[in-house]
């Protein structure tokens, strides 16, 4: 990956490798190998960046101390642009950065909006990879726990395009199987319920909870068997496109469908493709019978499936006894189904953490058939979202309100809490957007805080706050620079920055590093390494404003100051974009 979005590491890698190869042995070393040594000191009056020279002594037969004390002095005797200079402590480099430089070439690409714009991949890097994420069953009411797959998906896919990859973006939502299978039963037996002419897909929810209710209340009595042969029909009828029970799965799967749509655009969430558990459903089982034919698969009381034992993976299940498939099943052929462009180079499975077993041994399944797309799948969990008291949310037990209900009471709470007061100054359309900005900056920023393996405890009045770490927050701060650059006014143009305290080099250092952040954030597909820096940036950015007057400032140092908040607000936008969160001018 190039490293030319930091010219501060660049220059300080260009600058040791001149000298390593000038005044030492002949040393192969690269610009990357330089930059990826470099830390950051834990003081920030110890430098803004740090080498240290252990890695170099075997090479050059010398002692760290020494390697340190001669770079430092021919570093020093240089001309250089953004390091200011070099002190040697012990054997490590601690390299101080030119503030007045940096921020000149730094406020230049923020004016033109390069600094986000950037190619930072070799095209040889770039990679075209689909994004499996929101599988979300049809029939089912939507809770809060589901949008941690969506809201996590669509900012991997943020990232990933940002550093300069294709992503695909694809959704697989469950719209066949037992739980479908379940709902047309409940809707049919013992008599056919009405079917409601408004909130259909809320509606469907509801009896999702009562089908499974009223299943497990018919277990192991005389009743069961019959049901199960019911069942088994409806499955049978959906598979074939035929009959009564399809034509009601048919319109019930379309209010689901409809209802997703409505969420997805409500958090301006889009896909390139659409995946069904219904296409996969036939192909994959004629690709197991073909496999089991040609002896790849064998049989284990009356199911189909492999023995992965020797990999510590049990028996793979791929048809059950009654020749139906599973999610395995239908995951075998979504792996072609994925690849079938050749230019897709890798495909990532949101999916959470509980599903590790599944995805171990379809892919080991995948890979033992020859699939050379195995070795490109990848498994990207992430743990549950809890109610406050520690459970997980479930569709069965209704245990939160539904999605759109979520939202409203969120709104009512936001105009409440905040904006009510604005009344008389604001139209009702500008209050209902920004409650509704509010709610989804909210409900983004507390699903992508935390670090994609650790849960998650939903809380309506947590997240709404406009302190601490939340999305509102980030907002508020964001708004807070619009309006004093409205009030006050923008820099001066051709002005020579000028840094007077700690609080304006510490801010204006981490907005230097935006980049560092958003790219650690793509590879290693965890937004919450950007999320908390912007967290970081806001509690920067207030610390700078309460130290540094900008009113009772003058010249230079009035510019530098205006020129910060201008620089927050820009890295504070991009970052929320990426994270899929709307950035207020006013809150």
């Amino acid at each position: 990956m190039s490293t030319t979005h930091d010219p501060f590491k660049t220059e300080i890698a260009q600058f040791v490798i001149d000298e390593l190869e000038q005044f030492f042995v002949q040393v192969t070393t690269f610009n990357f190998d330089i930059v990826s040594l470099l830390t950051i000191p834990p003081n920030f009056e110890f430098g803004q960046a740090a080498l240290p020279c252990f890695t170099f002594a075997k090479a050059l037969k010398q002692s760290p101390n020494k390697i340190a004390e001669t770079l430092a002095k021919n570093i020093n005797a240089k001309e250089k642009k953004f390091i200011l200079e070099v002190k040697c402590v012990n054997a490590y480099l601690n390299f101080y950065v030119n503030f007045e430089n940096l921020c000149e070439y730094l406020l230049g690409n923020l004016e033109k909006n390069s600094s986000f714009q950037q190619e930072f991949l070799l095209e040889n890097e770039k990679e075209k990879i689909v994004v499996e994420y929101s599988q979300p069953n049809t029939h089912k009411a939507m809770h809060v726990g589901h949008l941690r797959c969506l809201v996590l998906g669509d900012a991997v896919c943020n990232l990933l395009d940002y550093a300069g990859h294709t992503a695909v973006r694809a959704t697989y939502p469950g719209d066949i199987g037992t739980h479908v299978a379940k709902i047309i039963w409940y809707l049919t037996h013992p008599t056919k319920k009405e079917l409601p002419v408004e909130n259909k897909a809320q509606w469907l929810g509801v009896m999702y909870a009562k089908a499974d209710e009223a299943l497990k209340a018919l277990k192991g009595s005389e009743q069961e068997t019959q049901v199960k042969k019911d069942i088994a029909e409806i499955l049978k009828q959906i598979n074939t496109k035929s009959g009564e029970y399809y034509e009601l799965w048919h319109e019930t799967r379309e209010w689901s469908l409809e209802y997703l749509r409505g969420i997805y655009a409500w958090l301006n969430s889009h896909f390139d493709v659409w995946y069904f558990e219904s296409e996969c459903e036939a192909p994959s089982k004629e690709l197991v019978k073909k496999k089991f034919e040609e002896g790849f698969f064998i049989k284990d009381n009356g199911a189909i499936g492999i023995d992965l034992s020797q990999w510590k993976l049990g028996f793979a299940m791929y048809l059950k006894s009654d020749g139906n498939g599973l999610y395995q099943t239908k995951d075998l052929d979504l792996i072609s189904k994925k690849f079938a462009d050749p230019t897709v180079t890798k495909s990532i499975y949101v999916v959470d953490a509980r599903q590790k077993f599944h995805f171990d041994q379809l892919f080991k399944t995948a890979e033992l058939m020859g699939y050379p797309q195995a070795a490109k799948s990848t498994h990207l969990s992430y743990e549950t979202v809890n109610t406050e008291q520690g459970i997980p949310f479930s569709s069965r037990e209704l245990n939160g309100l539904g999605l759109l209900e979520l939202k409203e009471k969120m709104e009512e709470t936001v105009i409440s809490n905040y904006l009510e007061r604005y009344r008389d100054s604001w139209t009702e359309e500008e209050i209902k957007e920004t409650a509704k900005n509010v709610t989804i900056g909210a409900l983004k920023y507390g699903m992508l805080r935390v670090d994609n393996n650790t849960q998650i405890h939903f809380s309506l009045n947590e997240w709404l706050k406009l302190d601490g770490e939340t999305g509102p927050y980030l907002q508020y701060v964001h708004a807070r620079c619009s309006s004093i650059l409205q009030k006050i006014g923008s820099y001066s143009v051709n002005f020579k920055p000028e840094f007077v305290q700690t609080e304006e080099q510490q801010l204006f250092f981490l907005i230097a590093r935006f980049n560092e952040f958003a790219l650690h954030a793509a590879t290693q597909c965890r937004p919450s390494v950007l999320a908390n820096y912007l967290y970081d940036v806001a509690k920067n950015f207030n610390r700078f404003y309460e130290a540094c007057s900008i009113k009772e400032s003058h010249g230079n140092s009035r510019e530098t100051r205006l020129a910060l908040v201008f620089m927050t607000k820009k890295a504070i936008y991009n970052g929320l974009h990426l994270l899929g969160i709307p950035a207020l001018e006013k809150m």
